[in-house]
């Protein structure tokens, strides 16, 4: 009995810190399932004056390579003044050394590419919602568009599929009861007593095998 009563109160006391380590390797599979998420890559075209595309997909922890590729005949930029973002790394940019190492550490989107230059830069969105980009000094030209960060998992989200067209109704037919729907109760009284003086009880199934017989095939 007090052996009883004794491990029971271990078990209550076990119990919180079993809970508590539970609780923990889930989280820490959380973080391990987000940081091993692959790079999206993502090329956006500069030309006079538009962006191709003009509205980018991200996700919320998701890193992104953004390559900046300027095939206009004139040098462009890509700048957004409020996307929330980390890990900001140029890995090439027609910055100055001393800006690109400025935007790194204050996690700013603002990268210069000459004509015929592509710029390169990493960063991981921290928050969903939209976010406009452009081109510095060329807003008024059009050279705008946006960055749209969700959710995780929220691009795989696919609509569900339609609803497939419920069956045609096939004819009805059973014993007594003929594939066009007919049956001897349905005939005239002559008919209907013709079979019954023959077949008796199987009067109605009798005259539906003569007449589904007769139906063209």
């Amino acid at each position: 009995m007090f052996g009883n009563v004794t491990l029971s109160r271990q078990v209550r006391r076990v119990l919180p810190f079993a809970v508590l380590a539970a609780l923990l390797a889930l989280n820490t599979l959380s973080v391990s399932t987000v940081s091993a998420q692959e790079t999206q890559n993502i090329t956006v075209i500069l030309t006079e004056f538009q962006f191709d595309p003009k509205t980018i997909t991200l996700t919320v922890g998701q890193p992104v390579q953004l390559n900046i590729q300027n095939k206009g005949g004139v040098d462009h930029n890509l700048s957004s003044n409020d996307l929330p973002i980390a890990n900001v790394k140029y890995q090439k940019a027609d910055n100055s050394s001393s800006d690109l190492h400025r935007y790194e550490a204050t996690n700013v989107l603002n990268a210069d590419a000459l004509s015929g230059h592509t710029s390169v830069v990493t960063f991981t969105p921290t928050t969903s919602g939209t976010f406009g980009f452009f081109s510095e000094d060329e807003e008024t030209l059009g050279m705008v568009g946006n960055f749209v960060v969700v959710a995780p998992g929220a691009q795989a989200a696919a609509a569900p599929p339609a609803a497939a067209p419920p069956p045609a109704a096939a004819p009805t037919t059973s014993a007594t009861v003929a594939r066009d729907g007919q049956s001897l109760s349905s005939q005239s009284a002559a008919t209907q007593a013709m079979f019954t003086a023959v077949w008796g009880d199987r009067a109605a199934q009798e005259w539906v095998q003569e007449h589904n017989a007769a139906l063209p095939r």
